[in-house]
């Protein structure tokens, strides 16, 4: 009885191992899992933690960045669906680098994926919200955002992420906004990404990313 039993335990044990969950993709921009980043660049340096859960398709992750010399806040709640492709997310964020000013903005979003390929895939998301200066040094304005990125697995352990927005004020103040950022990222393994970024405003930084 043992001699058969053991040689079925120890089948299932392998088969559950075979068929266990991959770890989140680090670079996917609707990956969830907990880690942090260490940011330096031009303007300073940075970091960040996020929170993430999965339970089924869903998964939920709340993220805080500062950077900036950590005179800028992110806050971030996201809940993404694996089978759909699709997350909801609410942004907020509170900067005070620039002298005599404190701006904020708080918005809602969709966000979906769209595989284009084996190894390209277009994430596009669509917001609504507001921003406004603490001290009223201009007007609050309703705005409305598109962001994409193209995100484009070009080997490996390499890959390259292009993301354009546009912002639209709705009143308020005239916003009419185009930026991009540019990105090359190397997987050191499963749990550690280096990426480098650019930006259209002429912002370099680097950034180091590890799951915990």
């Amino acid at each position: 009885m043992v001699n058969r039993t053991l040689p079925a335990l120890m089948a299932l044990v392998i088969s559950q191992l075979v068929y266990a969950e991959e770890p989140a993709d680090m670079t996917d921009p609707m990956s969830v899992y907990t880690g942090g980043e260490i940011v330096a660049g031009n303007k300073g340096l940075g970091a960040t933690f996020q929170f993430g859960i999965s339970k089924g398709d869903w998964g939920a992750l709340g993220k805080l960045e500062a950077k900036n010399n950590f005179e800028n806040y992110r806050v971030r709640f996201f809940t993404p669906n694996k089978k759909t492709g699709t997350g909801l997310f609410i942004d907020a964020g509170h900067d005070f680098s620039v002298d005599g000013l404190t701006s904020n903005y708080a918005t809602v979003g969709v966000m979906q994926v769209f595989p284009l390929s084996d190894k390209v895939k277009l994430y596009s998301a669509l917001t609504y919200g507001k921003s406004w200066e603490a001290n009223d040094q201009f007007r609050e304005t309703r705005i409305i955002s598109s962001v994409n990125y193209f995100k484009y697995d070009f080997a490996e352990k390499f890959f390259l992420q292009i993301a354009p927005q546009y912002s639209y004020g709705l009143d308020g103040e005239e916003t009419r906004r185009f930026s991009a950022e540019f990105q090359i990222g190397y997987k050191v393994d499963q749990d550690n990404v280096v990426v480098i970024t650019g930006d259209s405003d002429n912002n370099a930084w680097i950034t180091y990313r590890a799951r915990f």
